[in-house]
């Protein structure tokens, strides 16, 4: 896939167990680098920390150094965790001061920190309610948490340019790499250690995310069957609980994302469903260098840079600054 956007970007994604960097220079994947964390990186954590520690810091800068130092514009990519989101449905033929008006309100309704201790951003989905209604994005991140990252971002060269959440750079990444049948939706799963997000894709758009705590599976016993076992039963409930089709049957295909036992899992649903199930890899279409391409660092586990990958791709599916 080829992109008209050519300036150098880096994309940092900050993920809970890892971070990785993707550098794209001329619309190619130049480098690559990624590391595991010590200590989760969570809202709760950050804010403990009163911003990065000092193991993270290192991690950053190291990633850095190992993508090469010259490009300098980055785009960070937050873990859903870190953020707020709530879809809004609306009148229909609302003006854009009352849209935006309402959606204050209905920030203000949840919060329990005042609105202005939030950036705020939100977009119309190209889906609408039952009632025929717009429904709408809203999502907010905490003005301290993009402070401290722009802050410690210059203090080793870097100039934050935009900041993503992880859900949406998974959504561009699997676009640009994979055929999703416009009017069918897809369904993405992040397998975690603590959790499964499930993220439905419709239009090759974003749709609905819902995530699932996986404390119920005991410890000593968390397998690629169990997961599997798990991952079923609640995509078939979010499937029926939200109307979206008789069963799992009638999705288009359904990805994974996650760390090694995530090969497994693959393996345990293509033996039980019909529906294609794949491991997302991000550099499938995307241009990568011949150097890249090679490594055993987008070889071993590609999925681990789907987010940062995303990150890039939103800044040269852009129009040039």
């Amino acid at each position: 896939m080829e992109f008209t956007n050519t300036k150098s970007f880096l994309g940092l994604a900050l993920q809970l167990d890892h971070f990785s960097l993707v550098k794209m220079e001329r619309g190619v994947i130049e480098g690559v680098a990624s590391r595991e964390l010590i200590q989760p990186f969570d809202l709760e954590t950050f804010r403990e920390e009163e911003g990065f520690s000092e193991s993270q810091i290192e991690i950053v800068q190291d990633l850095y150094k190992r993508v090469g130092d010259r490009t300098k514009d980055v785009g960070v990519v937050l873990n859903s965790g870190m953020v707020l989101m709530r879809k809004i449905p609306l009148a229909l033929g609302m003006e854009e001061k009352m849209v935006r008006d309402h959606i204050m309100w209905e920030a203000e309704q949840f919060l329990v920190t005042p609105l202005n201790d939030f950036v705020m951003e939100y977009q119309r989905l190209p889906f609408q309610n039952p009632a025929g209604n717009p429904i709408y994005l809203l999502i907010l991140v905490r003005k301290e948490v993009i402070s401290k990252i722009k802050s410690f971002l210059k203090s080793i060269g870097l100039i934050l340019k935009e900041v993503d959440v992880d859900i949406f750079s998974y959504i561009r990444a699997l676009v640009a790499n994979y055929d999703l049948n416009f009017e069918k939706i897809s369904v993405l799963v992040d397998i975690q250690r603590e959790y499964l997000d499930f993220i439905f894709i419709r239009q090759q758009e974003y749709f609905l995310s819902h995530r699932v705590s996986s404390q119920e599976v005991e410890s000593n016993l968390w397998g690629a069957s169990e997961i599997a076992k798990l991952l079923l039963k609640e995509l078939r409930r979010l499937i029926f609980g939200h109307r979206l089709g008789q069963g799992i049957e009638d999705l288009d295909r359904i990805f994974l994302l996650g760390d090694v036992i995530v090969q497994k899992v693959a393996q345990e649903l293509s033996s039980t469903l019909s529906v294609p199930c794949d491991i997302v890899n991000p550099f499938r279409r995307i241009n990568v260098s011949q150097t890249i391409v090679q490594s055993e660092e987008i070889n071993k586990f590609p999925a681990k840079y789907v987010a940062s990958v995303g990150g890039t791709l939103r800044r040269v599916l852009s129009p040039v600054e």
